[in-house]
Protein backbone atom coordinates (compact mmCIF):
# COMPACT_ATOMS: atom_id res chain seq x y z
CA UNK A 1 0.00 0.00 0.00
CA UNK A 2 2.40 2.22 0.59
CA UNK A 3 4.64 1.65 -2.47
CA UNK A 4 0.89 2.40 -4.23
CA UNK A 5 0.83 5.93 -2.40
CA UNK A 6 4.01 6.64 -3.58
CA UNK A 7 4.09 6.13 -7.01
CA UNK A 8 0.72 7.67 -7.11
CA UNK A 9 2.36 11.38 -5.44
CA UNK A 10 5.32 10.75 -8.02
CA UNK A 11 2.83 10.32 -10.90
CA UNK A 12 0.14 13.37 -9.69
CA UNK A 13 3.93 15.52 -9.16
CA UNK A 14 5.35 14.64 -12.88
CA UNK A 15 1.90 15.99 -14.13
CA UNK A 16 2.05 18.73 -12.63
CA UNK A 17 5.48 19.66 -13.73
CA UNK A 18 4.40 18.74 -16.99
CA UNK A 19 1.53 20.92 -17.16
CA UNK A 20 3.89 23.62 -15.72
CA UNK A 21 6.26 23.34 -18.38
CA UNK A 22 4.40 22.99 -21.29
CA UNK A 23 2.31 26.16 -20.78
CA UNK A 24 4.79 27.43 -23.39
CA UNK A 25 4.13 25.37 -26.35
CA UNK A 26 0.48 25.40 -25.66
CA UNK A 27 -1.87 27.69 -27.67
CA UNK A 28 -3.98 28.66 -24.84
CA UNK A 29 -3.14 30.85 -21.69
CA UNK A 30 -2.06 29.64 -18.96
CA UNK A 31 -4.09 31.15 -16.03
CA UNK A 32 -2.47 33.85 -14.43
CA UNK A 33 -1.94 34.50 -10.55
CA UNK A 34 -1.13 37.32 -9.59
CA UNK A 35 1.56 36.79 -6.92
CA UNK A 36 1.43 39.39 -3.99
CA UNK A 37 3.27 42.67 -3.96
CA UNK A 38 5.52 42.77 -1.16
CA UNK A 39 7.69 45.42 -0.08
CA UNK A 40 10.83 43.36 -0.80
CA UNK A 41 8.97 43.16 -4.63
CA UNK A 42 8.96 46.86 -4.31
CA UNK A 43 12.66 46.94 -3.36
CA UNK A 44 14.01 44.20 -6.31
CA UNK A 45 12.21 46.39 -8.63
CA UNK A 46 13.92 49.64 -7.90
CA UNK A 47 17.19 47.54 -7.31
CA UNK A 48 16.66 46.73 -11.23
CA UNK A 49 16.13 50.66 -12.38
CA UNK A 50 19.36 50.92 -10.96
CA UNK A 51 21.33 49.07 -12.60
CA UNK A 52 20.32 50.71 -16.05
CA UNK A 53 23.30 52.85 -17.23
CA UNK A 54 21.50 55.30 -20.21
CA UNK A 55 24.57 56.81 -20.76
CA UNK A 56 26.87 54.60 -22.07
CA UNK A 57 26.31 52.81 -25.48
CA UNK A 58 27.44 49.10 -25.73
CA UNK A 59 26.39 49.14 -29.02
CA UNK A 60 28.67 52.16 -30.50
CA UNK A 61 30.22 50.85 -33.63
CA UNK A 62 28.05 47.70 -34.26
CA UNK A 63 28.94 45.29 -37.14
CA UNK A 64 28.11 42.12 -38.11
CA UNK A 65 29.66 39.13 -39.83
CA UNK A 66 27.56 36.27 -40.98
CA UNK A 67 28.89 33.37 -42.43
CA UNK A 68 26.88 29.69 -43.01
CA UNK A 69 28.03 28.52 -39.39
CA UNK A 70 27.81 31.49 -37.01
CA UNK A 71 27.28 35.13 -36.73
CA UNK A 72 29.48 37.43 -35.46
CA UNK A 73 29.00 41.17 -33.37
CA UNK A 74 31.18 43.60 -32.87
CA UNK A 75 31.20 46.89 -31.11
CA UNK A 76 33.75 49.38 -29.52
CA UNK A 77 33.94 47.04 -26.43
CA UNK A 78 33.05 43.03 -27.27
CA UNK A 79 33.26 40.72 -30.37
CA UNK A 80 30.72 38.27 -30.06
CA UNK A 81 30.45 34.75 -32.21
CA UNK A 82 27.96 32.62 -31.88
CA UNK A 83 26.54 29.10 -33.44
CA UNK A 84 23.55 28.73 -35.57
CA UNK A 85 23.32 32.70 -37.12
CA UNK A 86 19.81 31.94 -38.10
CA UNK A 87 18.15 30.76 -34.85
CA UNK A 88 19.15 33.65 -32.91
CA UNK A 89 18.87 37.71 -33.05
CA UNK A 90 19.67 40.65 -30.67
CA UNK A 91 18.04 43.87 -29.50
CA UNK A 92 19.71 47.09 -28.55
CA UNK A 93 17.83 48.20 -25.04
CA UNK A 94 17.01 52.19 -24.51
CA UNK A 95 19.54 51.54 -21.28
CA UNK A 96 22.19 50.60 -24.01
CA UNK A 97 22.36 47.07 -23.21
CA UNK A 98 21.85 44.32 -26.11
CA UNK A 99 19.95 41.71 -25.48
CA UNK A 100 20.05 38.17 -27.26
CA UNK A 101 17.46 35.99 -28.23
CA UNK A 102 16.48 32.56 -29.63
CA UNK A 103 14.39 33.51 -32.41
CA UNK A 104 11.87 30.86 -32.66
CA UNK A 105 10.97 30.68 -28.50
CA UNK A 106 10.22 34.71 -28.79
CA UNK A 107 8.10 33.82 -31.64
CA UNK A 108 6.26 31.15 -29.79
CA UNK A 109 5.85 33.15 -26.63
CA UNK A 110 8.81 31.09 -24.73
CA UNK A 111 10.98 34.32 -23.54
CA UNK A 112 13.50 33.04 -26.17
CA UNK A 113 16.43 35.18 -23.47
CA UNK A 114 19.66 33.96 -24.31
CA UNK A 115 21.72 36.51 -22.41
CA UNK A 116 21.72 40.28 -21.54
CA UNK A 117 24.77 42.42 -21.70
CA UNK A 118 25.35 45.51 -19.48
CA UNK A 119 27.60 48.04 -19.11
CA UNK A 120 27.97 49.33 -15.34
CA UNK A 121 30.60 51.69 -13.30
CA UNK A 122 33.06 49.85 -12.14
CA UNK A 123 32.06 50.38 -8.62
CA UNK A 124 28.45 49.12 -9.27
CA UNK A 125 27.39 46.38 -7.14
CA UNK A 126 23.36 46.51 -7.80
CA UNK A 127 23.73 44.01 -10.27
CA UNK A 128 24.19 41.49 -7.56
CA UNK A 129 20.71 40.94 -6.73
CA UNK A 130 19.76 39.62 -10.36
CA UNK A 131 19.47 35.93 -9.88
CA UNK A 132 21.69 34.82 -12.81
CA UNK A 133 24.92 37.26 -13.68
CA UNK A 134 28.54 37.30 -14.35
CA UNK A 135 30.94 39.99 -14.28
CA UNK A 136 32.47 39.76 -17.81
CA UNK A 137 35.15 41.85 -17.42
CA UNK A 138 35.82 46.02 -18.01
CA UNK A 139 35.90 47.50 -21.52
CA UNK A 140 35.56 51.14 -22.50
CA UNK A 141 36.03 52.43 -18.53
CA UNK A 142 32.34 50.30 -17.45
CA UNK A 143 32.36 46.47 -15.86
CA UNK A 144 30.37 44.55 -18.39
CA UNK A 145 28.13 42.30 -17.04
CA UNK A 146 26.41 39.30 -18.73
CA UNK A 147 22.60 38.82 -17.48
CA UNK A 148 21.57 35.29 -17.99
CA UNK A 149 17.58 33.60 -17.67
CA UNK A 150 16.96 31.67 -15.03
CA UNK A 151 14.86 29.48 -16.21
CA UNK A 152 14.79 27.45 -19.87
CA UNK A 153 13.38 30.09 -22.21
CA UNK A 154 12.57 27.54 -25.39
CA UNK A 155 9.59 25.61 -26.34
CA UNK A 156 10.41 21.89 -24.60
CA UNK A 157 8.17 20.49 -26.38
CA UNK A 158 9.51 21.48 -29.91
CA UNK A 159 12.68 19.05 -30.27
CA UNK A 160 14.15 21.06 -33.21
CA UNK A 161 13.96 24.22 -31.24
CA UNK A 162 15.09 22.63 -28.14
CA UNK A 163 18.21 21.81 -29.94
CA UNK A 164 18.91 25.20 -31.13
CA UNK A 165 18.44 26.89 -28.11
CA UNK A 166 20.38 24.63 -26.17
CA UNK A 167 23.35 24.91 -28.51
CA UNK A 168 23.24 28.63 -28.58
CA UNK A 169 22.43 28.98 -24.96
CA UNK A 170 25.81 26.43 -24.39
CA UNK A 171 28.40 28.24 -26.31
CA UNK A 172 26.50 31.26 -24.02
CA UNK A 173 27.36 29.51 -20.91
CA UNK A 174 31.24 29.58 -21.30
CA UNK A 175 31.28 32.95 -20.76
CA UNK A 176 29.63 32.44 -17.45
CA UNK A 177 32.18 29.82 -16.64
CA UNK A 178 35.18 32.02 -18.13
CA UNK A 179 36.16 28.96 -19.94
CA UNK A 180 39.17 29.90 -22.46
CA UNK A 181 37.08 28.97 -25.69
CA UNK A 182 33.73 31.93 -24.68
CA UNK A 183 32.81 33.44 -27.58
CA UNK A 184 32.70 36.77 -25.86
CA UNK A 185 35.78 39.29 -26.03
CA UNK A 186 36.30 42.49 -24.55
CA UNK A 187 38.26 45.19 -26.10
Amino acid sequence: MKKYRTIVSLLLASSMVLAMMTACGSSQAAPAEEPAETEEDEEAVETEEDVIEGDFDLAAGLTETETEDSRTIETDYFTLTLPLPETWTYEINEDGSISFYNIAAKENNCGGHLMTLVALDPADTDHEGIPHYSDVGEAGGKLIVAEYPSDVQADIENEDHMKEYETVYGEIMKIEEGAADAPLTLK
